[in-house]
């Protein structure tokens, strides 16, 4: 289970200024007819930082057990832009470029919004570019250059009291100079509508249905359309105590189903929060299912639920804590990869001084079911698929910490270390990666 910063929950995004009680809707395409050049009060600012990024993983072969150490000195530059924060027509654009000892990259990332004289977005656009070029000398022998883009567009052509429209439009395109089984080119395409609550509040909430194409140039059998449909609900009240609910339901559809069978696939993600002495009960529950049109050994049904119980407490202004129990579940009929998990979780985070960040850690263990016995005709017919599970203790741990060491200067810290412990010692694996940036803005 990912751990995150316990006092954050995913929120949708963009929600728009208060309303007033009365919207023209005239103002939808006010946009492209009143623009007028204004003196330029934009803000720049340049970014230069130096790292280190490491990542370590071990685990089991047939033979021996390997431990793989990829590390990087980074130097990265960059420049951010943005319009003054009460323009009508904002945008923001960030540049970056960075020299490593293993490769080169590039970012570029661009937004636009425009606002109409009640302060709410009618447009937005956003684009993102991303290269890598490996070094011939690089570790990643298994690597090939690539480059990666998106583009959204949203449009909201009516707005009222308490809701509004949002049309959305995106495509996205990844391309690998060495295209391989493991790195495929793609294509994404797609289109969604959705009607959203129209004001922050106590109360927010979306509904909407997405329609969504992913091509493979290179790989044409597994061509897939998404159909999706999706809601949202947000509630808190004035002491913070509320919950947020969201789901999506979804269909599949492979060009070729002999290669990866089409399937419906589901999803919930519940948070709540209950007022309880000088803190808070909290309850995160994930639920994930997928339904096969025909199974195989790789794609199977399965139903998974990841849960967490817990007490939250703290100053806002110091730290907050958390103590809880988590536990999650896989079943996935047949398939030796049915498991039980359990462990406790505890955590604190503080973003009140100059030193901020979070740490959370979880301990427990994995109980794997193994109730793959071989059976005629059974789907999971070889016995040896049981030798790769075999029920393990487990640590994870992520930290993320920031040093501000004064107003030019910052060092960024993020680090996660999840090592298991098997019952049979020859199956033990870990994984884990650390980032270190020391960060200077003039």
């Amino acid at each position: 289970m990912a751990a995150l910063p316990f006092l954050c929950l995913a929120q949708s995004a963009d929600m728009a200024f208060a309303l007033e009680d009365s919207l023209s809707d005239d103002n939808f395409l006010a946009g492209f007819e009143s623009f007028k050049p204004r003196p330029d009060n934009s803000e720049w600012s340049p970014v230069f930082s130096a790292g280190y990024d490491a990542l370590m993983h071990s685990y089991p072969l047939a033979t021996t057990d390997t431990t793989e150490t990829i590390s990087e000195y980074v130097l990265t530059a960059g420049i951010e832009g943005r319009s003054p924060r009460k323009a009508t027509h904002k945008w923001r654009l960030r540049a970056e470029a960075a020299v490593g000892s293993e490769l080169y990259r590039q970012l570029l990332e661009a937004q636009y919004k425009y606002h109409d004289n009640n302060r709410q977005v009618r447009w937005r656009m956003d684009g993102r570019f991303y290269g890598r070029q490996y070094k011939d000398a690089t570790e990643y022998s298994l690597s090939s250059d690539n480059i990666e883009g998106r583009f959204d567009l949203r449009a909201y052509p009516w707005i009222a009291s308490r809701s509004k429209l949002e049309l959305r439009g995106w495509s996205s395109a990844t391309d690998f100079r060495n295209p391989s089984s493991l790195e495929v080119d793609a294509r994404d395409l797609g289109a969604g509508a959705f009607l959203r609550s129209s004001h922050l509040g106590d109360k927010m909430w979306s509904v909407g249905y997405r329609y969504s194409k992913r091509s493979y140039p290179d790989t044409v059998e597994i061509n897939r359309k998404i159909h999706r449909i999706e809601g949202d609900l947000d509630f808190h009240d004035e002491n913070g105590q509320g919950l947020r609910l969201f789901h999506k339901s979804g269909r599949r559809l492979i060009k070729d189903e002999t290669v990866r069978p089409s399937a419906w696939a589901h999803w919930t993600d519940f948070n709540g929060l209950v007022s309880a002495g000088n803190g808070f009960v909290f309850l995160d529950v994930q639920n994930e299912i997928w339904q096969y049109d025909e199974e195989t050994s790789v794609y199977f049904d399965s139903w998974r639920i990841e849960s967490a119980l817990g007490y939250r407490w703290g100053d806002v202004l110091k730290a907050n804590w958390q103590l809880g129990l988590a536990g999650e579940r896989l079943d996935a009929g047949s398939s030796p990869e049915t498991y039980t998990q359990f462990g406790f979780r505890s955590g604190v985070e503080s973003y009140a001084s100059d030193v901020s960040g979070s740490l959370m850690v979880e301990v427990g263990r994995r109980i794997y079911s193994q109730n793959s016995t071989s059976t005629s005709g059974d789907v999971f017919d070889d016995d040896y698929l049981t030798s790769f599970y075999s029920d393990f203790n487990y640590w994870e741990i992520w930290l993320m910490a920031n040093w501000h060491i004064n107003k030019n200067f910052s060092l960024d810290l993020l680090a996660n270390y999840e090592p298991e412990s098997h019952t049979e010692s020859d199956d033990d694996s870990s994984i884990g990666f650390a980032s270190l940036r020391l960060v200077w803005r003039p």
